[in-house]
């Protein structure tokens, strides 16, 4: 989908986005990543009932566990790789935002300090600032 141009003002709330990431960043390593591991190692032997009854029921009910079992640590392990991928999205997002606000808060206080150096020359040099700059023609 090509991108369409943004037109009027854009407002990002950096802080709002801080603390999300903030948020999502803390849920995964103390949650969800934690949660994942104790998974793993209570799941690690697959389905272990009907073991001392060697039955077809038994073996078809362990082997139906176990796929849920694959299906369910291949699910998780998606989700903890995409809530880590949004938690360094975010991140770079909020770092991006901030840089480029820094680099164009630096960029207009040096025009500013131009314009101070040009203001005081013309001061020293006596030259009079019009108060109500003519419109027209160069003479």
């Amino acid at each position: 989908m090509p991108e369409r141009p943004v037109h009027g003002r854009l407002t990002v709330d950096l802080a709002g986005l801080r603390e999300i990431s903030a948020d999502l960043r803390r849920d995964t390593d103390e949650d969800l990543r934690p949660g994942f591991a104790t998974a793993q190692r209570q799941m690690r032997y697959g389905a272990r009932f009907c073991l001392a009854l060697d039955c077809a029921e038994g073996r078809a009910a362990r082997a139906s566990v176990n796929d849920v079992l694959v299906k369910h640590r291949a699910n998780a392990e998606y989700q903890l790789r995409v809530a880590e991928a949004l938690a360094i999205a975010l991140e770079r997002i909020v770092e991006n935002y901030a840089d480029a606000d820094a680099r164009a808060a630096a960029r207009v206080t040096e025009v500013e300090s131009e314009l101070s150096k040009v203001v005081a020359q013309l001061e020293k040099r006596d030259v009079p600032i019009p108060s109500h700059p003519q419109r027209g023609m160069l003479a």
